[in-house]
């Protein structure tokens, strides 16, 4: 019993020291991510709080698996509930949304790079489980043109370059729709959520909508 309330009040410091660095993270970005200060926010000394994470990396590390987890198990719910036909567009959007209501954590994974931060295996692990659900909704799509010969050779390229995502491996050209998908759509999430369209005079869900469609032609 003494054994399971630790582990409950280890858990919830834990927690607790994961949410005051979310905080930190929305007012100063990563670089204001700073174990003694969350300790004392915590009402705690900084030397306690390295009780329950060994640094900054930890905290960093338990920061960015969450943020893939969330994002991940958005994305497979919101194609697992949509009709065959809808799943891309499902997955598109729910990229999207996640981003736009937790900016922070989406710049996290996928903003600039933490200077001094080196992510270990795990991170590139989980962020598999979305790239599993990103070629499963990709695989639903029937491809209205003829691949490029670009297309073609970069599909050649990606043929049994080794797993992505966990389960059946893809063919090539699968590969390169799940690539062309990623990038391009984070690529426009990334840059609304950074407010790079302010003043551009148009609606960023417009050229969303706009990428989305392209991807669903294979243009």
């Amino acid at each position: 019993m003494a054994t399971a309330r630790r582990e409950r009040y280890r858990q919830q410091t834990r927690d607790e020291a994961k949410a005051v660095a979310l905080t930190q993270l929305a007012e100063s970005g990563t670089a204001g991510i700073s174990v003694n200060a969350i300790a004392k926010a915590m009402g705690m000394t900084g030397p306690a709080l390295y009780r329950y994470f060994a640094g900054r990396d930890e905290l960093l590390t338990e920061l960015i698996t969450d943020a893939y987890r969330d994002l991940a198990a958005v994305a497979s719910a919101a194609v697992e509930a949509a009709a065959p036909a809808d799943r891309f567009r499902a997955l598109a959007h729910a990229l999207r949304d996640w981003a736009k209501q937790q900016p922070d954590r989406y710049l996290l994974i996928y903003g600039t790079p933490v200077p001094g931060y080196q992510a270990p295996a795990e991170t590139t692990e989980i962020a598999g489980s979305l790239m599993r659900t990103i070629l499963d909704a990709c695989a639903t799509l029937d491809r209205a043109t003829a691949p490029t010969p670009l297309e073609a050779e970069l599909s050649r390229q990606l043929e049994g370059v080794g797993p992505w995502a966990p389960g059946p491996e893809p063919d090539g050209e699968l590969k390169c729709r799940a690539l062309a998908t990623w990038t391009r759509l984070h690529g426009v999430i990334s840059l609304e959520v950074q407010g790079q369209f302010s003043g551009m005079g148009f609606d960023p869900g417009a050229l969303f909508e706009a990428e989305v469609g392209a991807l669903v032609r294979g243009a």
